[in-house]
């Protein structure tokens, strides 16, 4: 049984980290030609793989990295206490900025809340640990999720939740949601001009990991009257910088 499995083990492992250097993915015919395994074997191990979503076929026929890897990696940056390795970072946007400062991860598709700092000002955003939102089109934090996790993850939020209004300002608009997802993927990182909530704005950035994908958000949220769209530009780049420093601390390289 061992010498059975074995084989079948590296072979597998040896596709996932050829998927992993291949942001496009690869098509059964280049898995084929890199990898050398017999065509009745490699269609064997991709189909297993495929149902426990660690690769998932693309419409366009090429394999891709799957959603399991990615709450895996999540899981193991949790497990190395990521709110430990964050907290400095999230204090020192907190000093930059004086307003609250959340750190967030996507659990089961949904934004979880792992930890925050408030703001020292009297008027501020009372944030809660352990709070879950669904929706992520309204957020700054959660438009982040959905520029840097992939097409398909975006597909299947718009078949599973939709686009809802939550105030005058939520983008309900497909098209108008996908130019501000490449604006965000463009600068580094997202705003949330009241599109959730009247009298509160958001500004959040991508935090990465070794293997470039992406392990949280970070990101601050205040009253209108301090983060103001005058400011937006300063103060994204603010979050971006302290963002893309717990991403070198988690050993990404640009």
């Amino acid at each position: 049984m061992e010498k059975s499995l074995v084989p079948g083990l590296e072979r597998g492992l040896k596709i996932l980290e050829l998927l992993e250097k291949e942001k496009e993915g690869l098509t059964f015919g280049d898995l084929l030609e890199k990898t050398g395994i017999p065509k009745p074997s490699l269609a064997r191990i991709l189909n297993l793989l495929e149902s426990h979503n660690f690769i998932r076929n693309s419409s366009d026929g090429r394999y891709r990295l799957g959603f399991r890897l990615l709450s895996l990696g999540y899981s193991v940056y949790t497990n190395l206490d990521l709110i430990r390795e964050a907290r400095p970072f999230l204090t020192e946007l907190v000093d930059l900025t004086g307003e609250t400062v959340e750190l967030a991860i996507l659990d089961r598709g949904e934004i979880l809340y792992i930890d925050k700092i408030e703001s020292p000002e009297p008027i501020r955003l009372v944030a809660r640990i352990g709070s879950r939102y669904k929706t992520l089109h309204c957020t700054a934090v959660g438009k982040v999720f959905l520029a840097y996790m992939g097409e398909d993850f975006f597909k299947d939020y718009l078949a599973r939740v939709g686009l809802p209004s939550f105030t005058e300002k939520t983008i309900t608009d497909v098209e108008v949601l996908k130019a501000q997802l490449d604006e965000i993927r463009s600068r580094g990182y997202a705003f949330d001009d009241e599109e959730v909530r009247s009298g509160v704005r958001r500004i959040a950035s991508p935090v990465f990991g070794s293997f470039k994908g992406l392990v949280a958000v970070i990101g601050i949220a205040g009253p209108t009257f301090r983060i103001t769209v005058e400011r937006k530009e300063e103060l994204g780049e603010i979050v971006k910088r302290v963002a893309m420093g717990l991403s070198e601390r988690f050993g990404y390289k640009e």
